[in-house]
């Protein structure tokens, strides 16, 4: 796993998603909480994806 291959849209997207999660926390709004949340699992699973993909240049 390299974590060099993580895209910055891809950071920009973890980082959206967890301002997003800290507002419904801090308003205490559980819709935005709950689309925070879906949005970091989909955000670090394509970062894991990512770091993941193999080189196939040779």
């Amino acid at each position: 796993m390299n974590l060099k291959k993580i895209t910055p849209s891809t950071i920009s997207l973890i980082v959206t998603a967890i301002l997003i999660f800290t507002v419904g926390a801090y308003t205490d709004n559980s819709g935005f909480q709950l689309a925070g949340g879906i949005f970091l699992v989909v955000a670090l699973i394509t970062a894991i994806n990512q770091a993941r993909k193999q080189d196939t240049s040779d």
